[in-house]
C-alpha cells in the first residue's frame, strides 16, 4: 500500500491488540526495587533467560536492548520485552508469554530473571469473510496469503490486509473498511480462527485534478504527464504512476505525498498535487587534476568540462544543453529537446557536436563533426524507446599523422607508438541509425534509494564506415539500513567493422567511468566497466559515498583481446542546495600512491 495515495481505510483490530492477553500484563510489569535514592538508577548485575528454545540468548539480548552493567530502567525493560513477544509472534508463537523477576542483590544492583513460555506455534484455522461483493472469497483468501493448516504469521497477515486494500483501490474502492473481528485463539488446539467483516462502500471517481504551487511551469505541461484524469474511476495503479511522474519530471524540488482532498460527495475525491518548483537550469564545471604517472608525462595536467542544461525552458518542459570538454578528447556539443511533439508524448531531440581527439603517444589529432535527430516515445509505465538518425564526418588535417597504430603495434601506457596507419583509411562520412530502449523504475532519479535504470542501444551505419555498435548499461539501487544505499552499475559496449575510426572507439578513464585514472586514457573497440558505491544519504539530493571501479578495453590491433583489468577506488560526495551543486570524487588507481590520486571537482549553480 502506497502511503501517499491511500485515502482512508479501517483496520480496527491489530493482531497485537487481539493477542494482548499473552503480552505482559500490568501485574507482570518489572518492579522497581525500593531505594532511598531514586535519582540514582540500579545497575544490572546479571540477566538470565529460562525456557528458551526458538530464540537464543544472543538474539534475546539484542531485542531487549539492555545488558549487564547498564542502568535498570523499567520502561525500557517493558519496551524490550514487548519486542521479544513481537518477534515470537512473527514466527508463529502467538501464545508466548514472559514472566519477569527482578531481585535486589545489593544496595545498588539488581538481578533479572526472565521466565519465557514459548508455547507451540499456532496454525491458521478457519478463515471466513462477510460483506464482500466485488471480490470473490477465493481472491480475498489468496490475497491474505494464509491457508488453513499453515503456520500463522502476524506479519504475513498484515501484509495480506495491505494487498487486499490495494486490490480494492485498483477497482475504484479506496475507502473500503476491513474489520478483522471475532478472532478465536485456542492455545489448546494451537490454532487461530479469524473472521473478516468487509464494508466495500461506493465506487469513487476523480472529481477534479488540480495543481498547487506552480510558478514557472505551465499547468498543461504537468497535466499532460499525469495518467489521472477528471472523471476516471479511482485506480491505485494510475495514482502511483502519476506520483512517480511528478517526482521524476525534474521540474519540482518537492511533491507532497498528500495528493487528495475530500469532495462534496463521498463518491468523488479531488486529486490535488502540491508541488514546490525547482530551479531547472544548471551551469557547472569540472576541473580534473592529474599528476604525471609515466616518464612520458613531463608535467601535471588539468582537464576541464563546462556544462549548461535547462530541462524546463520557459516553463514549457523543453530542454537545451551545452557541453564543452578539454583534454585528450576535446568536445563541443549543443542540443535541444522537444518533449511533447504533435500533441503526443513523443520526444524529439536535435544535437550538433564537434570533437577533436589527440593521441597521448603521438600527439596526432583527428577532427569530427556530427549531427543527429532522435525520436523517443514512452510506453507502458517504465519504458521508453528511441530512434536516432546521425551524420558524422571524420577527417585529419592535411599532412597530419593518424591516431591509430599499425596492426602490429598495440598501444600501451608504458611505451609510445611510432608506427602509424594510412590517414586516408580513417577519414570519411558515416550515416547511422540507432535503436534504443530504456527502463527506469527508480523511485527518485536525482538520488535513488531503490529501483533500476537499464539502457540498451544498437547502431548500424553505412557510408565510408560500415559499422555496428552495441551499448548495454545496467544500474541498480538497493536500500540497506536507514538512508544507506548500495548502487551497482554494469556497462558494456562493442563495435564491429572492417575499419573502425578512432572517434568510434569506446573510451575509459576519468570521473564518469573509471575514477583514479586520466580522462579517456584507455580506448578500444570494446569496453567493459563496473561501478560499486556505498552511499550515505544526507539530504534529498545529497550524499557521501565510497566506491570501487573496475574496467578494461580491448587492444586496438586485437579487438577480441582485453587488456588487464584496472581498478580504481576512493570516496566522494554530492552536496546540493537550492543555489547549486558541489560534486567531488577522489580516486586512486590500483598500485598508485596517495599523491598520485585523481581529484575531480564539479562546481555548479542552479538558475
Amino acid at each position: 500500500m502506497s502511503p501517499f495515495c491511500r485515502i482512508s481505510f479501517v483496520f480496527h483490530v491489530s493482531l497485537y491488540l487481539v493477542l494482548s492477553p499473552f503480552a505482559i500484563s500490568d501485574s507482570e510489569q518489572p518492579p522497581l526495587p525500593s531505594s532511598d535514592n531514586v535519582e540514582t538508577p540500579y545497575l544490572i548485575r546479571q540477566i538470565t533467560f529460562e525456557g528458551i528454545e526458538h530464540l537464543n540468548q544472543k538474539q534475546l539480548s539484542k531485542l531487549i536492548g539492555i545488558d549487564a552493567g547498564q542502568p535498570y530502567l523499567p520502561a525500557e525493560m517493558v519496551a524490550g520485552l514487548n519486542r521479544v513477544l513481537e518477534k515470537y509472534r512473527e514466527s508463529g508463537f502467538v501464545f508466548a508469554s514472559i514472566e519477569p523477576e527482578v531481585t535486589t542483590i545489593s544496595p545498588d544492583q539488581v538481578q533479572i530473571r526472565l521466565h519465557i513460555h514459548e508455547g507451540t506455534r499456532a496454525r491458521t484455522g478457519e478463515i471466513t469473510v462477510e460483506g464482500n461483493h466485488l471480490l470473490p472469497t477465493s481472491d480475498i483468501r489468496r490475497a491474505l496469503g494464509l491457508r488453513k493448516g499453515t503456520l500463522f504469521n502476524q506479519t504475513a497477515f498484515e501484509q495480506g490486509i495491505d494487498k487486499l486494500l490495494t486490490l480494492y483501490s485498483e477497482r475504484g474502492y479506496p475507502k473500503v473498511e476491513i474489520d478483522p473481528t471475532d478472532f478465536h485463539v485456542s492455545e489448546e488446539q494451537g490454532k487461530v480462527d479469524l473472521h473478516l467483516q468487509i464494508r466495500e462502500g461506493n465506487q469513487v471517481r476523480i472529481g477534479a485534478v488540480k495543481l498547487t504551487g506552480l510558478q514557472k511551469t505551465k499547468p498543461e505541461v504537468v497535466l499532460r504527464e499525469l495518467t489521472v484524469q477528471t472523471g476516471d474511476v479511482f485506480d491505485q495503479r494510475k495514482i502511483d504512476q502519476s506520483f512517480h511522474r511528478l517526482v521524476n519530471l525534474g521540474y519540482f524540488y518537492e511533491v507532497s505525498p498528500t495528493l487528495f482532498e475530500e469532495s462534496e460527495t463521498s463518491e468523488e475525491i479531488i486529486f490535488n498535487a502540491k508541488v514546490t518548483e525547482a530551479r531547472t537550469g544548471r551551469f557547472g564545471g569540472v576541473i580534473g587534476y592529474a599528476p604525471p604517472t609515466t616518464e612520458f608525462e613531463g608535467a601535471p595536467q588539468l582537464t576541464g568540462v563546462i556544462e549548461a542544461t535547462e530541462t524546463n525552458l520557459l516553463g514549457t518542459g523543453r530542454g537545451a544543453n551545452f557541453l564543452w570538454k578539454s583534454g585528450l578528447l576535446r568536445m563541443l556539443k549543443i542540443g535541444y529537446t522537444e518533449p511533447w511533439a504533435f500533441g503526443k508524448p513523443i520526444k524529439i531531440g536535435v544535437e550538433y557536436s564537434q570533437v577533436r581527439q589527440r593521441n597521448q603517444f603521438t600527439d596526432a589529432e583527428s577532427n569530427e563533426r556530427a549531427a543527429s535527430v532522435t525520436i523517443g516515445a514512452r510506453f507502458q509505465r517504465l519504458f521508453e524507446g528511441s530512434l536516432r538518425f546521425s551524420y558524422k564526418r571524420i577527417g585529419f588535417p592535411t599532412g597530419a599523422t593518424p591516431l591509430l597504430p599499425l596492426p602490429t603495434t598495440s598501444p600501451s601506457i608504458h611505451s609510445p607508438i611510432t608506427d602509424v596507419a594510412d590517414p586516408a583509411a580513417q577519414s570519411g562520412v558515416k550515416y547511422g541509425v540507432t535503436l534504443g530502449l530504456t527502463r527506469d523504475s527508480r523511485d527518485y532519479f536525482l538520488n535513488p534509494t531503490r529501483g533500476h535504470l537499464d539502457h540498451v542501444a544498437f547502431e548500424f551505419s553505412r557510408g565510408d564506415f560500415k559499422l555496428r555498435k552495441l551499448w548495454v548499461d545496467l544500474r541498480a539501487y538497493f536500500p540497506t539500513w536507514h538512508r544507506q544505499v548500495i548502487a551497482i552499475g554494469l556497462h558494456g559496449a562493442a563495435a564491429w567493422g572492417d575499419n573502425i575510426p578512432p572517434t568510434e572507439f569506446f573510451y575509459l578513464g576519468g570521473a564518469n567511468t573509471l575514477r583514479g585514472y586520466d580522462e579517456d586514457w584507455f580506448f578500444g573497440a570494446r569496453r567493459l566497466y563496473a561501478n560499486l558505491e556505498y552511499r550515505l544519504l544526507v539530504g534529498r539530493t545529497s550524499q557521501f559515498f565510497v566506491f570501487t571501479d573496475l574496467g578494461t578495453v580491448t587492444q586496438v590491433d586485437q579487438p577480441t583481446v582485453f587488456d588487464p583489468l584496472r581498478v580504481g577506488y576512493g570516496f566522494g560526495m554530492r552536496l546540493e542546495s537550492k543555489g547549486g551543486l558541489l560534486r567531488m570524487d577522489c580516486g586512486l588507481a590500483e598500485g598508485r600512491s596517495v599523491l598520485e590520486g585523481k581529484i575531480h571537482v564539479n562546481l555548479g549553480t542552479s538558475f
